[in-house]
């Protein structure tokens, strides 16, 4: 991720570029990808579903076979706290396209030769919040992480300390969605970052957050410090 700037991208190739995805990081256990990818199958296909006559009794049976089978092997959570960040951090496991967090939606990150981060999604009925559309919650958590990312890729850190956000139109479900964000204005410690919401041609959402340097002890070192912020 260090090398995810746009100044590094614009030493190596140039002024102008196609957008550059935000590279994966290596899996340090594949067998937990892949149980996250099946929950995420389910999340999808189990969502909605109350009305629709799907016989689900089975299914139910066979899900508390396998929570039965997990929950004995895992650590509390604290323990898990402290695990996730001898590795990659909350990197892999945020709750914004993280391959390790069944909750998170498929988002994917692109930096721009423009100075923003961009993505294109689409959000299925599990994340509905007015009728057939995306909830705000939703919407403004994924605004949040990427104007983190907006932040390291024009080379400013930091964390959220105000974020304000106008809803301009209903941001439809089961469509493609681009979100785009940049930074805006630089002052010292801080940093002024702006993202939108389009559906089409059809702006949905626009949002400013004001981002500080600031850091935070890594669970389990307390004597460590996190600086980076979301999104990095």
């Amino acid at each position: 991720m260090d090398d995810f700037q746009l100044s590094s991208m614009r030493e190596s190739r140039g002024q102008t570029f196609d957008p550059v995805p935000v590279p994966d990081l290596p899996t340090p256990d594949p067998d937990l990808d892949r149980s996250v990818a099946e929950l995420r199958r389910l999340r999808d296909a189990i969502a909605g579903l109350a009305h629709s006559e799907v016989e689900l009794g089975d299914i139910a049976d066979r899900l508390a076979e396998v929570a039965d089978l997990l929950e004995p092997r895992v650590p509390d959570p604290a323990t898990r706290l402290e695990n996730m960040w001898t590795g990659a951090g909350s990197r892999r496991a945020n709750p914004v396209g993280g391959p390790e967090n069944p909750i998170a939606p498929p988002v994917r990150f692109s930096g721009c030769d423009d100075g923003s981060v961009t993505a294109e999604v689409t959000l299925g009925v599990a994340y509905q919040g007015p009728p057939g559309c995306v909830h705000g919650g939703i919407s403004a958590l994924i605004i949040d992480h990427m104007m983190g990312f907006a932040n390291h890729w024009g080379g400013r850190y930091g964390m959220t300390a105000h974020y304000e956000i106008d809803y301009r139109s209903p941001t439809p479900l089961l469509r493609p969605l681009t979100f785009r964000s940049w930074v805006d204005e630089v002052d010292g410690r801080k940093t002024w970052t702006n993202a939108t919401i389009h559906a089409g041609d059809r702006l949905c959402v626009q949002a400013r957050g004001l981002f500080l340097e600031a850091s935070v002890a890594i669970p389990g070192r307390p004597d460590e410090r996190y600086t980076v912020g979301d999104g990095a």
